[in-house]
């Protein structure tokens, strides 16, 4: 007769590993190695175990979030670029939200990093059409959730239109959390002008508007102007802009915010 053996419990590395993954998405093998003071074939190990448990991906090079977390392939991928500028980012961005406030998060990969820093105790209001967003809502189970529906986009993973605008705009939020694709001439920019009017209503429901832009996106173009300036009041990045966008900056009253 053959007895059922009970899983062992989780190690305390292997519960820091999942933290981790909840908030980055992909972590490589070389990164839990050094971060957690083992060699690749211990980590190797503890990710074998969190695969067999149907918790993790083990994939080339490193370890990934399993499917279910509101991301498809492209975004996932998106997600890995720059990661920590991003996450630098969205730690300055968690020193504005207080653990009550109502907060917009537009759709984006920076923003999502901001929904991933979101602590459990979190007991505010999100408000978002990010379906990655969303997704990672579910697990902030102290917090209140309004979801804006639309068109979904699937490549950035939002939705979007006439039914985004008009939902936002019975909304009031104390601070909205804007991605750009990027900044030069006094302005912001963005990829798809199908996108600006919901970006736009996003800004408009909300008392301050935040820029998130990693370095990447300084001199940037992109194809189409979302706004100049003066319609934000901070830019939050992780590292200090170009002379000549940091001096269009003041000049507009924008409080420029780098990541340590």
């Amino acid at each position: 007769m053959s007895i059922a053996r009970e899983e062992a419990p989780l190690t305390s590395r292997q519960r820091s590993i999942l933290d981790e993954l909840g908030r980055r998405g992909f972590i490589s093998t070389t990164d839990l190695a050094e971060r957690f003071a083992v060699s690749d074939m211990t980590v190797r190990r503890d990710t074998r175990v969190l695969s067999k448990l149907g918790l993790v991906r083990v994939v080339h090079g490193g370890v990934s979030a399993v499917q279910g977390h509101g991301q498809n392939a492209d975004f996932a991928a998106r997600v890995r670029e720059d990661a920590d500028a991003k996450l630098r980012v969205a730690r300055v961005c968690m020193s504005m939200i207080g653990e009550r406030d109502a907060i917009i998060l537009d759709a984006g990969t920076t923003t999502y990093q901001i929904a991933h820093e979101l602590p459990a105790s979190f007991t505010g209001t999100i408000i978002t059409h990010s379906a990655p967003a969303i997704q990672r809502c579910l697990q902030l189970t102290s917090a209140r959730t309004i979801c804006l529906g639309g068109e979904l986009l699937l490549d950035s993973q939002a939705f979007n239109g006439p039914m985004t605008v008009t939902a936002a705009a019975g909304l009031r939020a104390k601070t909205a959390f804007i991605g750009v694709s990027g900044i030069h001439d006094e302005a912001f920019y963005i990829e798809r002008d199908v996108e600006r009017a919901t970006k736009i209503a996003l800004m408009d429901s909300a008392e301050q508007v935040v820029v998130v832009a990693t370095h990447q996106k300084m001199l940037r173009y992109a194809l189409a102007r979302l706004a100049g300036f003066d319609a934000v009041d901070v830019l939050v990045t992780d590292a200090p802009p170009p002379r000549e966008i940091e001096t269009a900056l003041s000049a507009a009253g924008v409080k420029l915010m780098v990541a340590a």
